[in-house]
């Protein structure tokens, strides 16, 4: 199916024409350009293509209503006119090889097809897209000559309006920046004649060019008269020579440098911090100089108070640190004194303990005494104290007599039951006796004078000693167990150490004696040694503690006993701490026990020799 072209209508060409070339917003340009188009050609679907950068081709104005993306435009008929930069006009594009296989074109079945590059001076400014589906040869004879002659239009007017455009850019972006130049030049102005920094300007010779509102305070006069004056004209000549030299040699260095000057001002010399660089002219060479003088005349003298006021307290920090390694070293005499004081308390219950079993030993011993039938075995005695030649006469015959054997037996049975338990008793008073100075004995060895011993030893055998001190004589001697692991001898403080375990000992003796219904009482030492520590830990399964109280066990004072008084955990702790090592202790909750652990780092004097410390 085709159609006759309409006649040209030449005024309303000739207005066309006239309203493309006038009109300067590409948009714009572009929607008049298509429409007219398409008034003139008669289809149904027209469209302008551009390029952008970044997007490649795309659609950038088509017929109003149509909203189509590029891909449902006919690729094949696009990219030879693309590429060949010629016209493509098709007459019946379903039935024309090779367009007639695009996708598009059979999908929408068009007939006629125009697609047109719009050059200009050799330059191309897009692509004109026309189609109709229902008619064939649309596009041929005269309505193709005004097609071409408006494309050809638009080709000129595109250029315009983008030549336009970037004009209009350019004018703009020029009155943009013309605007911040003045506003930056105001603002560097107001900065310049604001700064609490002195800003100045010289020449080579050392004229000032340009000063700012902080030198004109600090000299006093106005700007007029302090522009072309020389520092030598304003200032003393001793201090004017020195500015001077600073300005030299910036001037002959080249470089930015940073000076302290010194100027006399009202209330007496000021400090300046002066940052000074060359200004060069437009040949690079150097015409003189631009500074930025900052008054630290008070942070110079805030340092200097500052630096008196650290040495004062350098001072006060040293006689405070004297009096803390003082009050240290009491607090540490005050330790070891509640740590024997502790040994002590715990050994003279335990001695009591022994003591009480003596005595009552000896208490035996003398009942057992008193009852010997001694008088029985005297009137035996006298009974048989006759004339040898009577004696036989008086066991056989005389009634008395003939008893005496049979008593005499019995006396000796006795007798010797009596002699068995006298040396049995006599056994346990000895084995109580030998307690008793087993006890006395290692007291005598941890308190020797005011001398603290360190030495070499293991650990267990420093937890034994702890026993012996705390369980010797003691019913409790038959709960304790012991875990010793292997280890190496380590220098220990043995007096310390048994101080501690003493307490935590003690601790765990009266844990089980007051958890009540305890079958089974238990406390065990345990000895580990890793590779950075050795560590003895005293555990019960008495009635130990809740875990709110965990964080002031080792407090001064703080006690979980009625009768305690708060101090053996917190003097252990201080004696702990001075060994270089801590305490931890740790319980499951009340009625499960506890267990309180020692540990100390492995660190050995560098010779083998025993170190002897003095206490104060």
């Amino acid at each position: 199916m085709s159609s006759s072209p309409p006649p040209v209508d030449l005024p309303s060409l000739s207005k066309a024409i006239r309203a493309i070339s006038s009109e300067f917003s590409l948009p714009e340009l572009q929607r008049t350009l298509l429409r007219t188009l398409q008034e003139f050609s008669g289809v149904p679907y027209g469209a302008l293509l551009g390029f952008l950068e970044g997007r490649g081709w795309v659609i950038a104005c088509q017929s109003e209503g149509e909203n189509r993306p590029l891909g449902e435009l006919p690729s094949t008929v696009i990219h030879g006119a693309r590429r060949t930069l010629e016209p493509i006009i098709l007459a019946d594009a379903h039935r024309q090889p090779p367009y007639c296989d695009d996708p598009v074109v059979r999908g929408r079945g068009l007939r006629s097809v125009l697609c047109m590059p719009l050059t200009h001076r050799g330059v191309q400014h897009g692509m004109l897209y026309l189609e109709h589906s229902q008619v064939t040869q649309a596009f041929e004879g005269p309505r193709l000559h005004v097609i071409e002659i408006l494309a050809a239009q638009a080709a000129v007017a595109l250029d315009n309006a983008r030549v336009h455009h970037h004009l209009a850019e350019q004018s703009h972006a020029h009155e943009v920046s013309r605007r911040e130049v003045s506003t930056t030049r105001q603002h560097l102005q107001d900065f310049i004649d604001h700064s609490p920094a002195a800003i100045y300007i010289k020449d080579r010779d050392g004229r000032y060019l340009m000063v700012n509102g902080r030198i004109e305070s600090f000299f006093g006069q106005p700007r007029a008269k302090l522009l072309g004056r020389k520092d030598s004209d304003l200032l003393p000549a001793e201090i004017a020579r020195a500015v001077m030299e600073n300005d030299q040699r910036v001037l002959t260095t080249g470089a930015t440098l940073q000076f302290e000057e010194q100027i006399p001002y009202r209330d007496g010399l000021h400090t300046f911090l002066s940052a000074k660089f060359p200004m060069r002219g437009v040949d690079g060479r150097i015409q003189g100089l631009c500074g930025v003088s900052t008054d630290i005349t008070d942070r110079k003298r805030a340092e200097a108070a500052l630096q008196r006021a650290n040495e004062e307290l350098e001072q006060r920090v040293a006689e405070r640190t004297e009096q803390l390694n003082a009050a240290q070293r009491e607090m540490l005499d005050r330790a070891r004194h509640a740590g024997m004081a502790e040994i002590a308390n715990s050994i003279l219950h335990n001695l009591g303990n022994a003591l009480t079993g003596i005595t009552v030993s000896s208490t035996v011993l003398r009942e057992r005494i008193q009852g010997l039938p001694i008088a029985s075995l005297g009137r035996a005695a006298a009974l048989l104290d006759r004339p040898p030649e009577e004696l036989g006469v008086f066991l056989t015959q005389d009634e008395r007599g003939r008893q005496v054997p049979e008593f005499l037996g019995k006396l000796h049975a006795r007798l010797s039951e009596e002699r068995q338990l006298l040396l049995d008793e006599c056994a346990a008073m000895g084995t109580k006796i030998d307690h008793a100075t087993s006890v006395i004995t290692t007291q005598q060895n941890y308190a020797r004078a005011r001398i603290r011993l360190s030495e070499k030893a293991l650990l267990r055998e420093l937890a034994e000693d702890a026993l012996r001190l705390c369980a010797i004589g003691d019913h409790f001697d038959q709960i304790f167990h012991r875990e010793y692991g292997e280890e190496q001898p380590e220098y220990y403080d043995r007096h310390v150490i048994v101080q501690i375990l003493v307490n935590f000992i003690s601790n765990a003796k009266n844990a089980v004696r007051e958890l009540p219904d305890n079958p089974q009482p238990r406390i065990t030492l345990t000895v580990r040694q890793e590779a950075g520590y050795t560590s003895v830990s005293v555990s019960d399964n008495g009635i130990g503690f809740d875990a709110s109280v965990k964080p002031k066990l080792f407090t001064h004072g703080f006690t979980t006993r009625a009768k305690g008084h708060g101090f053996g955990l917190h003097s252990s702790a201080l004696s702990a701490q001075a060994l270089g090592g801590r305490i931890e202790a740790h319980s499951d909750g009340p009625g499960l026990g506890a267990r309180f652990e020692l540990i100390l780092p492995r660190t050995s004097p560098d010779d083998d020799e025993e170190g002897l410390e003095q206490e104060t």
